[in-house]
């Protein structure tokens, strides 16, 4: 029997970043669901969180960041795995979320997923 892809919500309002991230996962053997913002992101999150692996998700977001909609998910499913992507220089105490600084490459990812998912 074929196993079933884990599925992670990409969540980022620049599209090539979001595409790239969910491309690589998919190579990767996982299933991809995209949102351009924190409020799509909990809005995919609220219908399908008992089958979201992982959210991947960006900080800096228009109408909704990705700290609001960090605590929305947790709300939901307070042990919700979270990666999150964010520039140099931002506050790294985001608790219980593993950190992945940008700019990152596919193999940083990749890794930090795993390490998520672990």
């Amino acid at each position: 029997m074929k196993r079933r892809a884990k599925i992670v919500l990409v969540v980022d309002d620049e599209s090539a970043i979001r595409r790239l991230v969910a491309r690589t996962l998919l190579v990767r053997g996982f299933a991809a669901l995209e949102a351009r913002n924190g409020l799509e992101a909990v809005e995919l999150y609220a219908s399908y969180h008992s089958d979201i692996a992982l959210v991947v998700t960006d900080l800096d977001m228009p109408v909704m960041d990705g700290l609001e909609a960090i605590d929305r998910m947790r709300e939901l499913s307070p042990a919700v795995r979270i990666v999150v992507m964010t520039g140099v220089g931002r506050d790294t105490t985001l608790t219980g979320c593993h950190l992945l600084p940008k700019p990152f490459t596919l193999a940083q990812l990749l890794e930090e997923v795993e390490r998520a998912l672990a």
